[in-house]
């Protein structure tokens, strides 16, 4: 009989995370590339600048604030791919920076 090293076996649960790893690295490319479609890295360092300069009137204070909140709700929403809908006019401020 072969001696079996059971220190290397794969067990389904192995599996089973393995995957689920993998799939929460696919959901949190995807929120990025969802993310950076409304809002680029550009635009959001241009945006932080713009609002901690006091540069922003009320209305795009706002606007502003909510695309922050929209984002930490599409990072939670890694967890099960439920992308939360996109606040108003937080695409169109965006494309201003």
């Amino acid at each position: 009989m072969a001696n079996i090293d059971f220190s290397r076996v794969v067990t389904t649960e192995d599996k089973a995370v393995l995957q689920q790893q993998i799939l929460l690295q696919d959901r949190k490319a995807e929120c990025r590339m969802r993310i950076f479609a409304v809002c680029d890295e550009i635009a959001q360092i241009n945006l932080a600048a713009a609002a901690s300069a006091g540069l922003l009137d009320a209305a795009q204070m706002q606007t502003y604030r909510a695309g922050l909140t929209w984002i930490q709700a599409m990072r939670a929403a890694c967890a099960d791919g439920n992308w939360p809908d996109t606040p108003p006019d937080v695409r169109e401020l965006a494309a201003l920076f």
